[in-house]
């Protein structure tokens, strides 16, 4: 499905393309000179029948030469990984940001939801705040550091598969374990380098992830 079938059977929900000047704030669109080899990468991991799987290392994707460019243009030669989520989300459930950017890329199309740092309350997210963006296929884009995402949602019934590179250690348990009655930001963390806020019907707050997003559970329809 394109876009501008998703704004159509999406009304309510601000939807751009990441190649759209509103996308920005959010992160850029990076050159790939690589596409053929990571297309044919990424494909070769699997789409669960149900709900969303995350790698967080993956060797064959990390073995592609693009990640020498990445880990220099993107990540300042520091450590990365580079793995997938796949599946078939298409609910906004929960926000996260990490302190180091984040990179993207799809062979199937899909939308990420996004907010801005300074769309935080304090530690309140409204989803009235929260955009839409359409990633084409083969399209490799950087979020930006702290700009709040989470797990894509599919825009056709196959599901989707996306790239995730990040640095090394993200998304791995916490040494001190997870406290969200800590005060300020700490309450947010999650995992390592990981900050999460969820809506009050996520499958997040039901595991004890700290609950501050206010307003619809926004789906996106296709």
């Amino acid at each position: 499905m394109d876009l501008n079938e998703l704004r159509l059977k999406n009304p309510d929900l601000p939807l751009y393309s990441v190649t759209d000047p509103a996308f920005a704030p959010y992160g850029r669109v990076l050159p790939c000179d690589d596409a053929v080899s990571l297309s044919a990468a990424l494909d070769e991991t699997p789409i669960p029948d149900q709900g969303n799987c995350y790698v967080a290392s993956d060797a064959a994707l990390e073995s592609l030469p693009v990640m020498d460019t990445l880990r220099r243009l993107v990540y300042g030669e520091t450590e990365i990984q580079a793995g997938y989520c796949n599946g078939n989300g298409f609910t906004l459930n929960a926000e996260e940001y990490h302190k180091c950017s984040e990179v993207n890329y799809t062979t199937s199309g899909l939308v990420l939801l996004l907010a801005l740092p300074e769309d935080l309350r304090g530690d309140v997210l409204r989803s009235g705040d929260v955009k839409g963006f359409y990633l084409p296929p083969r399209t490799l884009v950087e979020i930006h550091p702290r700009v709040l995402h989470f797990a894509p949602c599919r825009v056709s019934e196959a599901g989707f598969r996306c790239l995730v590179v990040l640095q090394r250690g993200t998304n791995e348990p916490l040494a001190g374990g997870v406290d969200t009655a800590a005060p300020g930001e700490e309450k947010l963390l999650w995992m390592k380098n990981k900050w999460l806020i969820c809506h009050p019907d996520s499958p997040q707050a039901a595991k004890g992830a700290y609950v501050g997003i206010e307003g619809k559970n926004l789906t996106l329809q296709i």
